[in-house]
């Protein structure tokens, strides 16, 4: 069966409700403007002569930031309130975030910039995933409304990074502000004219009231459901963490150099990085689509397994005069991993928690993106600086990854 012929695609995106496709535009925007401001950003302060432990500290402030607004967003969300109007509250701040960043000259301006940042993603991510399965309704399954908006994201994020890439080679690298700005507006104009999809509609409703009484007949066991999440979120942390070392030091170790590997002038190393992107932009649905029907503990054991073998390659390209050749060839595995690992994870916390907790639970699941970027872009930027390379943070990675696969099978 061929799964990029045009007439499966079409029946493909037919079979989802209107207020889901509304979600899915949304979501792409956002990503168009996050793209270049998330990847980009290591790359532009870098140039100002910033080190990996200063870049780090502000991914760790975005981190911190990011926490705190989580938890209260995951709480209102529990408490009914309008995932619009979070997701609007986000764009606003986002764009305060990018007008902080476009000017920023000193390390003091910089951490300004990436609090408001990490506060935005805080408040907008619970809302956007919360946001899928509440508008798949009973017509499709969760797994398949998540693989949709993970491709969104991805390319996305490609775009965003791609438009960004451009602007480096005419020198005008912090484009990716203004272009951040003009998507949060458009999708600010999306939610204003489209109010009617933030209205759940009452057979969900029904349907819902229905599993929670269900769920919940014991009383007692109502927070079981968090310690049956915590091997997925210990997962979630190792990964998401991963995702962070991609997006904030990858460049860094691409800008600065191996052992042996020669360092990257700026616009190849933004280049590189487009690169990865439109791989998960490319990825990102065939992967979701095959392994739509296999168990968790089957495609959390297959990521753990596809981000080791990428750091092997990474930490090998160190110590090769062309290793960047082993880069690239990085990237396939790394990239397969990270399409497995999103949609997949986002649907376990769904399906594995109560209805009245939901919107808690997707916090704590967003969370763990805000508790890794706390923690590890600052040791990361810490061990480059001290080693000059960053082939031991590889190897301890692929270390890591082989002693979690074990853990992938309490996954449910």
């Amino acid at each position: 069966m061929n799964l990029f012929s045009k007439s499966i695609y079409s029946n493909y995106w037919k079979r989802f409700p209107v207020s889901l496709k509304l979600i899915i535009k949304a979501r792409l925007w956002t990503a168009i403007g996050a793209g270049g401001v998330l990847y980009l950003s290591p790359i532009i302060f870098n140039s100002l002569g910033f080190s990996a432990e200063q870049i780090g500290s502000g991914i760790t402030i975005a981190a911190f930031a990011g926490i705190t607004t989580r938890f209260g967003t995951g709480y209102l969300l529990d408490k009914k309130f309008n995932y619009g109007y979070s997701i609007k509250i986000a764009c606003l701040i986002a764009i305060l975030s990018d007008i902080i960043l476009f000017f920023s000259q000193s390390h003091l301006a910089y951490l300004y910039g990436q609090f408001f940042l990490g506060a935005a993603a805080g408040i907008y991510w619970p809302s956007a995933e919360l946001a899928v399965p509440l508008n798949c309704y009973s017509k499709i399954k969760s797994s398949e409304g998540y693989s949709l908006a993970r491709s969104a994201d991805a390319i996305g994020v490609t775009l965003g990074v791609l438009l960004g890439t451009i602007g480096t080679y005419f020198e005008f690298e912090r484009i990716i502000y203004l272009i951040d700005i003009l998507c949060m507006l458009y999708i600010f104009n999306i939610l204003l004219n489209n109010l009617g999809i933030f209205t759940i509609k009452k057979e969900f409703e029904t349907k819902a009231d229905i599993e929670f009484n269900y769920n919940n007949t014991e009383k007692k066991s109502n927070l079981k459901w968090v310690i049956k999440l915590f091997p997925l979120f210990l997962v979630t942390l190792f990964v998401t963490g991963v995702m962070s070392l991609l997006q904030s030091i990858l460049p860094l170790d691409l800008a600065n150099g191996g052992i042996i590997r020669p360092p990257f002038i700026e616009q190849r190393v933004a280049t590189l990085v487009t690169l990865k992107l439109v791989l998960l932009a490319i990825f990102q649905w065939p992967v979701g689509y095959i392994l739509r029907n296999k168990n968790s503990s089957f495609k959390f054991k297959l990521c753990l397994i596809s981000l080791l073998i990428g750091f092997i390659f990474l930490s090998l390209s160190n110590l090769l005069i062309n290793g960047y050749l082993l880069i690239l060839l990085a990237f396939i595995p790394l990239t397969i991993s990270l399409c497995i690992f999103l949609p997949s994870a986002s649907d376990s916390i769904i399906k594995s928690t109560p209805i009245k907790y939901k919107g808690t639970a997707i916090a704590l699941y967003s969370q763990c993106f805000g508790i890794s970027s706390l923690t590890i872009p600052w040791m990361a930027g810490k061990l480059i600086d001290n080693f000059n390379t960053a082939f031991h943070l590889w190897l301890i990675v692929s270390l890591i990854c082989l002693a979690l696969v074990p853990i992938s099978k309490h996954i449910k």
